[in-house]
């Protein structure tokens, strides 16, 4: 729950499930990669068997357009609204998954990954923005961790569901399937269980309307303005601003780097089976919903966010150390749960301080730009790993790269506190 100290209704919880719901759906639809490059039917199919860098290729460039389009969406969303943007990545996520479905070549493929990066990078700058508008400052770390959990949630589901689907029905529906489930969340849009704003929805009670609204008294109108350019170019010229997009960047790089590295790291360098190894990485994914939630009620508790990601960044640094030079093979993936569980206290932390610090006429793009340059940043975090890996001949230097990250994500962090105080 979010919160048991207010008697004046629930409905903004609802609104807060119901998009993390929407995450699950949206995060299903690019998660299908990873299992379909083990199988031998699409790789043929598509030309990929030997090809190691075109299997990288289905990856790299969802990432970077998705980075891309957190930012190139801003003014689109900004037009529309919240509730009009989410509806639109629906449907150009769900078509672009059904097509996906009919492609015959790899050019074609890669079309469709363009067009879904595109489509998903409309959803987190939104969220956030709705976020903002409907909880109150001192439930947002709590709100926002909930809203996380559905990405951490997909990828539980991903692995076993989409081996079903390809061994059962092919490798087709493993688009198709998604694509379809997607739709679902044009239900709550559509019937406008979710709205721009408490004060224009059907659902909510009205003494819960005016308890948000007096809380949320620095909440303004979304749409642009002549205000909107200038307050843009003060938002970048702000160095708090900046600390949070690298401290953003640090847990997408330990993220990134953690779940792509970890299965190989834990079959070559830890000598597990291939089974042994999917059930410590599926523990892993599993205490990263208990670290996200549990973060979040550690951000809505303390009166200085930024020491959450202080503590949080350093724990994950000595976290990732401890993969690389404990003995134990059981003892590194004690370690590499530690350092995925705690590295997600930086999530609703980043976003809990966004929310609070910007108005709402600047979330979105505030948001657009932290998600997109995270993302952007982070996704060469795995290229580097590999290099080192390969140039080292050991996994420690891949690994103790992901150490400075976060070392500078503290850093950064303390800078944040000092500003704030």
């Amino acid at each position: 729950m979010l919160s048991n100290s207010t008697s004046q209704g629930k409905y903004r919880y609802t609104l807060i499930i119901i998009l993390a719901v929407m995450w699950v759906l949206v995060y299903l639809q690019r998660s299908n990669i990873g299992v379909l490059l083990v199988d031998h039917r699409f790789l043929e199919e598509m030309g990929l068997i030997g090809q190691a860098a075109k299997q990288g290729m289905l990856m790299t460039v969802f990432l970077l357009v998705y980075s891309l389009s957190n930012m190139l969406s801003v003014p689109i969303s900004n037009r529309l609204g919240p509730r009009r943007a989410l509806f639109l990545g629906v449907i150009i996520g769900t078509l672009s998954m059904l097509v996906g479905g009919w492609v015959a070549s790899f050019t074609a493929l890669i079309l469709v990954r363009v067009i879904l990066g595109l489509a998903h990078g409309i959803y987190h700058p939104n969220i956030s923005l709705l976020v903002k508008n409907w909880i109150p400052p001192k439930e947002r770390g709590t709100a926002n961790a909930v809203v996380g959990v559905g990405g951490c949630l997909a990828l539980v589901i991903s692995l076993p569901l989409f081996s079903w689907i390809i061994y059962r029905l092919g490798w087709e529906y493993s688009f198709f399937i998604p694509g379809l489930l997607g739709l679902l969340a044009v239900i709550p849009l559509g019937l406008h269980w979710i709205s721009d704003q408490p004060t224009n929805n059907p659902y909510i009670s009205a003494p819960e309307m005016q308890y948000i609204v007096s809380h949320n008294q620095d909440n303004q109108k979304t749409e642009s303005s002549p205000a909107d350019s200038r307050g843009t170019r003060e938002l970048l010229k702000n160095a708090s601003f900046w600390l949070l997009a690298v401290i953003y960047t640090a847990f997408l790089c330990s993220w990134w780097g953690l779940m792509t590295w970890m299965p190989q790291y834990l079959v070559q360098a830890r000598n597990f089976d291939i089974s042994g190894m999917a059930g410590y990485i599926s523990l892993a994914y599993a205490m990263a919903v208990v670290g996200i939630l549990t973060g979040g009620r550690l951000v809505d508790r303390v009166q200085s966010q930024s020491i959450i990601g202080i503590a949080a960044l350093s724990c994950v640094a000595l976290a990732t150390m401890g993969i690389a030079l404990v003995p134990s093979p059981i003892g590194a993936v004690v370690f590499m749960a530690l350092a995925v569980a705690i590295n997600e206290f930086v999530y609703p932390t980043v976003w809990a301080i966004m929310q609070t610090s910007l108005p709402a006429h600047l979330v979105v793009t505030g948001s657009g730009i932290v998600s997109g340059v995270g993302n952007l940043l982070s996704a060469i975090s795995p290229f580097i790993m590999g290099w080192l890996i390969q140039v080292s001949g050991s996994y420690t230097s891949g690994l103790l790269f992901l150490v400075g990250v976060a070392v500078l994500g503290t850093v950064s962090c303390v800078l944040l506190y000092r500003q704030d105080a």
